[in-house]
């Protein structure tokens, strides 16, 4: 196990009343083409109380080059083995002393400098969940989600757009089981057991799928018998019908010409270019 950073050297952030702790994890392997834009985008937040993690899952290329030439910068960092990104989230989660806790991966960033600081502006302290607007990069086109609907089935945007209650995330951790969906699962049950979701108007993270829909379809059979078995649509006669639907939907997508892409994508999210 490798590990640096300036926790290491007793040099502890402390929460203030009016400024709170909010740790940003960082999970990452093999990541030397994308960590450093992610290293950039949370170090120079505009709010000076984040307290940076990076979790690595023992990579082998310059990944570790990287982090220590930002070690500085660094409350903590480790590179060791792990189970899978979920796993290293859930380090993250047991390393964290800040009171929320945002997860932005390596390849993902803040949408702008002043994206915590506008959370914890405009944030109710009352609140368990907080989340805002994702811009989203796709082959074809960048979309903005400005989705704010909560329901039981649905996570209304990615997991690169919230701010968790740390004491919330101790008490449910992800599930490992999980490859792909082991967000969406934290999020539908904590949303079932009653738990306060805020939606703020700003924009968060910016999320890159990097070859479009070709991402969310790479690994579809693993993404649809989890989704399938988080919602519990595999139980019945009509969840089955209803998962079908999905599969074809996906396939549809998958293979629907751009230009008719881009336009379902402009009904649904704010085009911003293409």
């Amino acid at each position: 196990m490798l590990s640096g950073g300036l926790r290491t050297e007793n040099i502890i952030k402390i929460s203030q009343e009016k400024e709170p702790i909010v740790t940003v994890v960082t999970v990452v392997r093999n990541g030397g083409k994308t960590l450093e834009e992610t290293i950039q985008s949370v170090i120079n937040q505009t709010y000076t109380n984040i307290e940076y993690i990076i979790i690595d899952g023992a990579s082998t290329d310059n990944t570790l080059n990287i982090i220590s030439n930002y070690d500085e910068k660094l409350d903590f960092w480790i590179s060791e083995p792990d189970k899978g990104i979920y796993h290293a989230m859930n380090k993250g989660i047991d390393l964290a002393t800040g009171e929320w806790i945002n997860f932005m991966n390596s390849g993902d960033s803040f949408y702008d400098i002043g994206s915590v600081e506008k959370f914890i502006k405009l944030h109710d302290a009352q609140s368990d969940v907080v989340y805002g607007n994702s811009q989203f990069f796709f082959d074809f086109g960048v979309f903005i989600n400005n989705c704010t609907i909560i329901k039981q089935d649905y996570m209304p945007n990615c997991h690169q757009s919230f701010f968790v209650k740390t004491n919330l995330l101790r008490n449910k951790y992800f599930d490992i089981k999980y490859q792909i969906c082991a967000d969406k699962k934290f999020f539908y049950e904590i949303y079932k057991l009653g738990y306060k979701y805020q939606h703020i108007p700003v924009v968060v993270c910016n999320y890159e799928l990097i070859n479009g829909f070709s991402a969310l379809t790479k690994n579809k059979k693993t993404l649809f018998l989890e989704t399938a078995e988080i919602e519990g649509t595999n139980k019945s006669l009509k969840g089955k019908i209803d998962y079908l639907l999905f599969m074809l939907k996906i396939y549809i997508i998958k293979v629907m010409p751009r230009k008719i892409m881009r336009e379902n994508f402009k009904k649904k999210y704010q085009l911003v270019s293409y």
